[in-house]
């Protein structure tokens, strides 16, 4: 599968003929802005993967959407953003799944995880699925949540400050989107981002 970092552009539209892992980091000096993914997989048995992954300093406004197009049959598409949010950072996200009725025993799925880090922060989710096509597997799901206290105590209790705490609460929320990522080319262009 090869790997591709999309970088340096509001709007992306692909379409894909090979399998491919679609990597999104969201530039973390920015105040915000609006990226969009438009993914058309058009080809029989095209296995794609799209991961949006966002440090969100505080402050910043984010409108996020992705919509991806499955038009040919035995496609998968796994769609997932993960986004930790600082004080009064905003994000709006919406994911689209459509499969054509031509596009049987595709998969395709969409998932979101944000982490709360600061106060006053917004995030909308709005997942839409349109299935024609009634042998295919499709779902979404989100959540949102805040560093566990019990953890930040113990974390503080061992001598860390509470800013350092929330920081390793933080890369564990990532690691744990760095353990399911097989791609290594993908793994390492993550892990450079979290270091920054």
């Amino acid at each position: 599968m090869q790997t591709v970092l999309l970088t340096n552009q509001q709007t992306f539209v692909l379409t894909p003929d090979q399998d491919t892992f679609y990597l999104l980091l969201l530039n973390q000096n920015a105040g915000g802005g609006k990226i969009q993914v438009d993914l058309s997989l058009t080809k029989n048995d095209l296995h794609c993967q799209l991961l949006f992954i966002g440090i969100l300093k505080s402050k910043s406004d984010w409108q996020l959407i992705s919509n991806i197009k499955h038009l040919a049959p035995n496609s998968t598409c796994l769609t997932e953003v993960y986004l930790s949010q600082m004080n009064e950072s905003k994000v709006d996200y919406f994911g689209r799944i459509y499969i054509d009725s031509q596009a049987a025993h595709t998969q395709s799925f969409l998932k979101e995880q944000s982490l709360i880090m600061g106060q006053d922060t917004c995030n909308r989710s709005r997942p839409t699925l349109e299935i024609f096509n009634h042998r295919v597997q499709a779902s979404h799901s989100a959540s949102i949540s805040r560093p566990d206290e019990t953890a930040l105590f113990y974390l503080m209790s061992r001598g860390l400050t509470k800013i350092e705490a929330e920081k390793m609460v933080e890369k564990a929320f990532f690691n744990h989107v760095l353990d399911s990522i097989k791609v290594k080319k993908a793994r390492q262009l993550i892990e450079d981002y979290l270091l920054c």
